[in-house]
């Protein structure tokens, strides 16, 4: 097997993760049972951590309003299978971000306290927010913090004041973003929701619309028996999109870069478009 050559010296210091050759797939790591991450977070995790001298790259989750991690299980262990250690706020309400952040900075200590399963296995230098519907508008929230290289927000619900969401967020951020958007979403509608942050973020931003996904369908979730099509088709995007920035994996560029058109600018399944990425 191959490997991602991501160990250049103060570029990707987090080893070789294995190669993938589709990001929809389970990946090459056996993702461990949910767990407390102190008392305010749950990890989820390759259950085996630092083979082969790598640090693992973190993603710190925001679930929607009246959601919780168990809901997301679908998305989060498939991260995990990836190599990532994913750190998922405890919250309903995850609009201010700051959960969110809280979760980071419990996972940041994780890899210094002796004796954690964590301790020494976490690439303290790649992490990014990312959360759905209220947890959308947090990940732009913690985005400000510039310990995050980029975000990943899902059909973000972004209405001035709601769940203590800020719009001023949206041009203080500090990476690239993938925006993913619903057809079907018609509680946080494209044109109202996350239009807007495309068109006032500070950053390269990649936005994609899957057609026929709908909000309540992705907070059901393929764990709890609902999803299926609509949902699993984000599961290839979001992955490549993290390997990419948090792992350096270059297979996942074209994707989304390139002229005249990336991979996913072409497939019939989402409508796309981009600022500052070519």
């Amino acid at each position: 097997m191959s490997d991602v050559a991501s160990d250049t010296p103060g570029t990707c210091p987090v080893g070789k993760f294995p190669a993938v050759t589709d990001f929809s797939k389970v990946g090459p790591y056996m993702a461990a049972p949910s767990e407390a991450g102190g008392s305010t977070c749950t990890v989820f995790r390759p259950t085996v951590l630092g083979e082969g001298g790598v640090k693992h790259p973190v993603v710190i989750w925001g679930n929607g309003t009246g959601g919780n991690p168990a809901v997301y299980t679908w998305l989060l262990a498939h991260w995990a299978t990836h190599g990532f250690v994913v750190v998922a706020a405890n919250t309903s309400s995850a609009g201010t971000g700051n959960e969110m952040v809280a979760c980071l900075d419990w996972i940041e200590a994780q890899n210094s306290v002796s004796g954690s399963i964590l301790q020494g296995k976490i690439a303290l230098s790649r992490a990014a927010a990312s959360g759905h519907s209220q947890g959308g508008g947090g990940t732009l929230m913690a985005g400000r913090d510039a310990r995050f290289l980029t975000t990943l927000p899902f059909m973000a619900y972004t209405q001035q004041g709601f769940g203590g969401f800020d719009n001023a967020s949206i041009p203080l951020q500090k990476g690239p973003m993938l925006l993913l958007s619903g057809s079907a979403d018609t509680i946080a509608p494209p044109a109202q929701n996350q239009q807007p942050v495309f068109m006032n973020t500070n950053v390269p931003v990649f936005w994609g619309t899957l057609v026929g996904a709908d909000h309540v369908t992705f907070a059901l979730g393929l764990s709890l028996g609902g999803g299926g099509a609509a949902v699993v088709g984000y599961l290839g995007p979001s992955t490549a999109w993290l390997r990419l920035h948090l792992m350096c994996d270059e297979s996942a560029r074209p994707i989304f870069y390139g002229t005249p058109a990336c991979s996913l600018c072409q497939d019939t399944k989402w409508t796309s478009q981009r600022k500052g990425i070519n």
